[in-house]
């Protein structure tokens, strides 16, 4: 059975920097760092799922700026998964994690670009996010 699955992830950002947090060890793709984020609920706005999302994975209230690209990847075979990103702004930089990630970085362009998942950095390039992102 093939199943497509809709997530958002935000590009966090506060005080010139942005949020990247790594997955857990025990979860698949366990290591790689990323942009928080999930899946939409069924009824849900992808905005409301966002700020759902964010707040359980890191206890951050942000506010959702506009999209900044949509996105797709094969997870498995028979699994893709539709990726709407958005930029954000946290209220505050005190991050709280879920079980869900072992790490978190408040990270500069230069570190995001060294950590994140090669397909993420392929995306950020696609879409020019950086130059899009707060400058210091």
């Amino acid at each position: 059975m093939t199943t497509i699955v809709t997530a958002v992830k935000g590009i966090v950002q506060y005080d010139n920097r942005i949020l990247i947090v790594q997955r857990a060890a025990a979860d698949s793709g366990g290591g790689t760092w990323e942009c928080p984020g999930g899946k939409i609920d069924l009824g849900e706005l992808p905005e409301d799922s966002l700020t759902r999302e964010i707040e359980e994975e890191t206890g951050l209230t942000v506010t959702v700026d506009r999209i900044a690209y949509a996105s797709s990847l094969m997870t498995h075979p028979d699994r893709q998964v539709i990726l709407l990103v958005y930029f954000c702004t946290a209220t505050t930089r005190a991050v709280e994690l879920s079980d869900e990630h072992d790490a978190y970085l408040w990270a500069d362009e230069s570190t995001l670009r060294q950590q994140i998942a090669p397909n993420i950095l392929a995306d950020f390039e696609r879409y020019q996010i950086f130059p899009q992102l707060v400058s210091s």
